[in-house]
C-alpha cells in the first residue's frame, strides 16, 4: 500500500517536471538576475510513518553560484512519528483499536545541514522551480512508553503501560491510551545519525508566499535498537531508510544582484 502510494507520487514528480522543462533556458537566465532566501514549515508522511509523520521547519539562503544557477545552504529541523514495518492496528471488542506488542512510540528529532542546487529557477507565477538537496546530521531518538486502557469494560479499565507479557488476555485492552499519556516519563534516548537526498519542486509563488514539495529518501542509524515492538515478538531494526514526501508553505526574500 505504501509502495504504491509512493510510486504514484513519483510519477506525478516527473509528469510535473516533464511538462514544466521547456521553461528551463527562461528560468536560467532570470536566475542570474535575481535570488532570494527562502523560510518555510510543511508537513511530512514517509514510508516508516502514518499519513501524517511529523512536522518540518526549513531555510534555504544562497552562498554561491554554479553557472548561472545560485547554489543555497540548506538547514531544516524535522520532529517525526518513526513507526516500526509491522505496526499493525487491532480492534477490541468495544470497537476502538490498539497496536499489539507495541511498547514505545518512537519519536525523533532531525537537526540538518546540507547544500540546495538549482537546477532551474521560477521565471514567473506560471513556471516551476527544482532544486536538489542534500543534507546531514544527528538524530535524537526519544523512545516513549506506550499506554493502553486495560479492563473488563470502559467504566472499569485502567491506563498503563504496555507490557505484551504482563497484558496477556486481548479480551481486557479496551483501546490505546492519548498519545500524550505519562508525556516523558520514563523516555529514553537514542542518539544516531541521517543523511538524506531529495528533489525540492516549487510550485506557485503568490508575491513573497511560496508553496511547494520535497521528494526524497532518507537513510538513519541509531546507536542501538529502539524497541518499538516488543523484542521477544519480532526484531527491531537499528537503521532505517524511508522515501518521504513533504508539502511546505513559506515566504521568500528576494533582492536583485
Amino acid at each position: 500500500m505504501r509502495k504504491s502510494y509512493f510510486k504514484i507520487l513519483l510519477l506525478v514528480c516527473l509528469g510535473t517536471i516533464s511538462a514544466f522543462s521547456q521553461r528551463k533556458t527562461e528560468a536560467t537566465e532570470e536566475s542570474a538576475l535575481d535570488d532570494s532566501k527562502f523560510l518555510g514549515y510543511g508537513v511530512t508522511t514517509n514510508t516508516h510513518s502514518g499519513l501524517l509523520g511529523g512536522l518540518v521547519f526549513r531555510s534555504s539562503t544562497p552562498v554561491s553560484q554554479r553557472g548561472n544557477l545560485p547554489v543555497h545552504r540548506y538547514i531544516a529541523l524535522e520532529l517525526v512519528n518513526v513507526k516500526h514495518p509491522k505496526e499493525y492496528q487491532n480492534p477490541t471488542a468495544i470497537g476502538s483499536k490498539f497496536i499489539y506488542g507495541k511498547t514505545n512510540y518512537f519519536f525523533v528529532i532531525r537537526p540538518e545541514y546540507g547544500r540546495e542546487w538549482y537546477l532551474f529557477k521560477k521565471n514567473g507565477d506560471n513556471s516551476i522551480g527544482l532544486s536538489g538537496v542534500l543534507a546531514a546530521g544527528p538524530s535524537l531518538g526519544i523512545e516513549k512508553p506506550y499506554y493502553i486502557k486495560y479492563g473488563r469494560a470502559r467504566e472499569q479499565s485502567v491506563v498503563t503501560v504496555y507490557d505484551p507479557d504482563i497484558h496477556t488476555d486481548l479480551s481486557q485492552i479496551t483501546g490505546a491510551a492519548s498519545i500524550w499519556q505519562g508525556f516523558l516519563n520514563n523516555a529514553k534516548l537514542n542518539p544516531g545519525l541521517h543523511v538524506k537526498a531529495a528533489l525540492n519542486i516549487d510550485m506557485s509563488t503568490f508575491g513573497d508566499n511560496v508553496t511547494g514539495f520535497e521528494l526524497g529518501t532518507t537513510l538513519e542509524f541509531f546507536g542501538r535498537r529502539p524497541e518499538i515492538i516488543s523484542s521477544k515478538l519480532s526484531t527491531n531494526p537499528q537503521a532505517f531508510a524511508s522515501a518521504y514526501l513533504t508539502l511546505y508553505l513559506g515566504s521568500k526574500k528576494s533582492k536583485k544582484k
